[in-house]
């Protein structure tokens, strides 16, 4: 649409797909942040035994116990014994076979018992779901360059609702764990493959814009799962809702168009003219620039996915790109993940915590649209990096003297670098040519998702007290990932690559 670098207007059938996208994007939160009701643990202690009598050839008679002090009583239960022959007495502790949970809520952490020595099924099965976002992302990049946008943005967000109702069905633990990590392969696709929608619909100069909706879109969803949280004490009803959400989504089928752009770079110039004809006869126009659909050239126009990427991988300078942008995501992922995963860590009200977030991630938007149009996509990526880097490192010395500092201090990293990772889905699909653009977009989100598979584990690190180490180490990795986008071109109010050559030369003075 924007190939010919000609500005069109921004009319009612794209002020119409900002909305859709907007709208679509309400349900990534529920599946993104699900952890946060799935696997709340309230406070918890061995459930009260009654004493019995046990004997040991005749002479032993064992008295089970609750000590007072409940700390020494949430994973292990001691055991008082008597020897009736020399009367002398021995004690020892067994871990709890049943907890007590102090809050009336219904978890899978709860139901599961997924604390104490099982405490580690928590962050597997949130990896395993990462892990499904893995192999989702790179399925969802080949479908939609292969057989176009509207199929797979459909098909992955279909399946988002229908996992979310598969998983509160699930009766035991090994089928539950299961179940999770299928539907990571349907929980992020449609947010990723919206936003290239979005970019391959507009003109150059409103490709943010069309991001910042979807951006704003996943923010307003998170104020609605801080609102269902609070409202639903069964982590199956809540799941429930999740899943039920999908039915106001059905005429999604007949709102949702191919985009001209891709159409075009598969040399299907008539179906793309089909679609022009579409959007001006809803905008007001009676005719189309057909100047918008004329093929670059007889080769590129026509290049197969495998062509442009053996270009891809033999060209050093997008090779390289490819990489240094696939790590940024990885960090970014890892660092978002790690900040919103260890809401239930913080202190003070956790539903008031996870409400905060979402003002966060709206805020984030909101500086992120501004910041991208005003200052670029580079500069505003490496300024919220830099920032976020500086808050992690300094929230383990503020916990020391204030949990409420320390707590601010998360949020704000959580805001900065909700920021950056904004920037990053628009930023980095400008970098790449049409018919690689969702693949490419798919493996730094498959990146992204090797980030947020260790994010667990780093919680659950800092969950056992050791936050300092953690904390300075992502501190680290986020610097200098912020310093190698000085590698990277600047993007902005530049149009498109259609060809591997077209992204090769994007801003030539870059190194990379």
């Amino acid at each position: 649409m924007d190939n010919d670098g000609e500005k069109r207007l921004f009319g009612r059938y794209e002020k119409r797909l900002c909305l859709l996208l907007l709208l679509s994007a309400v349900p990534n939160a529920f599946s993104g942040l699900q952890f946060l009701v799935t696997h709340y643990t309230p406070p918890f202690h061995c459930a009260t035994t009654t004493s019995t009598n046990i004997s040991r050839e005749g002479l032993l008679q064992r008295n089970v116990s609750i000590p007072s002090n409940k700390s020494l009583a949430t994973c292990w239960i001691h055991n008082n014994v008597t020897a009736t022959k020399d009367k002398n007495e021995t004690s020892s502790k067994q871990p709890c076979t049943s907890f007590d949970f102090e809050e009336n809520v219904e978890t899978a952490a709860t139901q599961f018992e997924m604390v104490c020595d099982k405490a580690w099924w928590k962050p597997t099965i949130t990896s395993m779901y990462m892990i499904g976002k893995v192999v989702g992302c790179f399925v969802a990049g080949f479908i939609a360059d292969r057989f176009g946008r509207r199929i797979g943005f459909l098909l992955f967000f279909v399946g988002q609702f229908v996992f979310s109702i598969v998983i509160s069905l699930t009766s035991n633990f090994y089928l539950y764990g299961i179940c999770v990590g299928i539907s990571g392969l349907f929980s992020l696709p449609n947010y990723e493959i919206a936003t290239i929608i979005g970019m391959e619909t507009v003109s150059i100069e409103k490709r943010g814009l069309v991001y910042f909706f979807a951006a704003l879109g996943f923010g307003l969803g998170y104020v609605l799962f801080a609102l269902c949280s609070f409202l639903f004490t069964s982590w199956r009803w809540f799941l429930v809702f999740g899943g039920l959400m999908g039915i106001p989504y059905i005429p999604y089928f007949w709102l949702i168009d191919e985009t001209p752009t891709w159409l075009m770079a598969k040399g299907r110039t008539e179906k793309a003219k089909q679609i022009l004809r579409k959007i001006a006869k809803y905008n007001g126009f009676e005719e189309i620039n057909l100047s918008l659909v004329k093929p670059i050239d007889s080769q590129t126009s026509h290049a197969s996915y495998l062509t442009t990427c053996k270009q891809l991988v033999q060209e050093k300078r997008l090779l390289g790109r490819l990489v240094m942008v696939a790590l940024s995501w990885f960090i970014a992922s890892m660092t978002y993940y790690v900040t919103a995963l260890n809401n239930n860590s913080l202190s003070g009200n956790r539903h008031l915590n996870i409400f905060y977030g979402s003002i966060a991630e709206i805020l984030s938007s909101l500086v992120y649209y501004f910041g991208n149009s005003y200052f670029g996509r580079r500069k505003s990526f490496m300024s919220c990096m830099f920032m976020t880097s500086i808050s992690l490192c300094a929230a383990p010395f503020l916990a020391k003297w204030n949990g409420t500092a320390s707590m601010v201090a998360n949020l704000f990293a959580k805001f900065t670098v909700g920021v950056a990772f904004n920037i990053l889905y628009p930023y980095n699909g400008e970098l790449f040519p049409t018919t690689i653009r969702s693949s490419v977009l798919g493996l730094c989100n498959a990146s992204a998702r090797m980030g947020s598979i260790i994010a667990p584990f780093v919680v659950y690190v800092g969950e056992s007290g050791n936050t300092l180490a953690p904390s300075i180490g992502m501190a680290v990795v986020l610097f200098v990932s912020a310093l190698s986008y000085l590698l990277i071109p600047e993007t902005k109010n530049t149009r498109l690559p259609q060809t591997v050559k077209e992204a090769k030369n994007l801003n030539c003075q870059a190194p990379i």
